[in-house]
């Protein structure tokens, strides 16, 4: 049975993409992705003049679409229009117009978003989840990880955090107690600073610490995640903190400070849950019984929500 044609609207941003691809996935779609470029509030209200002829918004249009970002919402609305809601519209994230524009919309607690239509997440969407991992444990180790190890996830500036020299030295007096123990694999991010992730090599420099790069090919970052006794993570990143929380790994996190209460809540939220827990000076290796797994539960009640319209969904 063919799988049922979907479109991705992108704003180019990595994390959007990564939750909007793992949800196409998960309903087992045939998905094509379609880059938007960031519009102001001035060009948002000129999109229903769009001429799509000129555009990749052409006929055949998908029996349904996937959007995550403020600048997709305005085109996803657009092109429910155009086809006299015909296409199933899903939004990921907040929407910046009516709830009533989609047909379900996925949002984070800490968004505060409630509706008929939303499905409430406790943090971002991945394809990481226990079973996952599972898979990938099956696999040849890599050489690189054939010793226990921790993983240590580390990212950077944002619009609501600041990485400083403080927090820097915090983060090194505590990877040194529990490197007494175990090997620790740091994973810096696109976002970290070349000079913080230079200044955390030259303080760390024990043959118990390896640091890897973005793309790296001596590691990837689902193999440093799933074979992990534990992982460690910045509180900066609300996809790394999901991923990890959904890995089934004792999570540990690193508290940046920031002004922003939604990031606050997420934390709160994972920490209440007993998901995670902040990072001080000493882990366990334990593994957990709960892990988070978002995507399976908003999977289910979209389909049950699209019951009758797409059977091989």
């Amino acid at each position: 049975m063919p799988k049922i044609n979907c479109w991705i609207i992108s704003d180019n941003l990595i994390g959007h993409e990564k939750q909007s691809i793992s949800l196409a996935e998960k309903l087992n779609t045939n998905y094509r992705l379609i880059k938007i470029k960031k519009t102001n509030f001035i060009k948002r209200n000129f999109l229903r003049f769009l001429d799509f002829k000129k555009t990749e918004f052409n006929p055949p249009y998908p029996k349904i679409i996937i959007s995550c970002g403020k600048s997709t919402a305005y085109y996803a609305k657009l092109i429910k229009e155009k086809t006299k809601n015909k296409i199933f519209s899903i939004f990921i994230q907040k929407p910046p117009i009516s709830l009533n524009n989609f047909d379900i919309v996925v949002s984070p607690k800490h968004d505060r978003c409630k509706g008929a239509n939303v499905i409430q997440t406790h943090g971002a969407l991945t394809k990481i989840n226990k079973e996952f991992i599972k898979k990938i444990n099956k696999k040849k180790t890599p050489n690189i990880l054939k010793e226990k190890y921790v993983v240590a996830l580390i990212g950077g500036n944002s619009r609501h955090h600041k990485i400083t020299k403080k927090i820097l030295d915090k983060i090194i007096n505590s990877l040194s107690i529990i490197e007494e123990k175990i090997k620790i694999i740091v994973l810096v991010s696109r976002r970290t600073k070349k000079k913080d992730y230079l200044y955390l090599k030259n303080k760390l420099k024990t043959k118990n610490f390896i640091f890897i790069l973005p793309n790296s090919k001596k590691l990837t970052y689902l193999d440093a995640i799933s074979f992990a006794k534990a992982i460690i993570v910045t509180s900066d990143s609300v996809s790394m903190v999901t991923e990890a929380c959904s890995s089934g790994k004792p999570t540990y996190i690193i508290d940046i400070p920031t002004k922003s209460k939604r990031f606050s809540l997420f934390i709160k939220n994972l920490i209440d849950l007993k998901l995670a827990y902040y990072f001080k000076d000493s882990i366990s290796l334990k593994r957990k019984n709960k892990a988070l797994n978002d995507i399976d539960v908003v999977v289910k009640r979209i389909k049950r929500r699209m019951k009758g319209r797409y059977e091989n969904l």
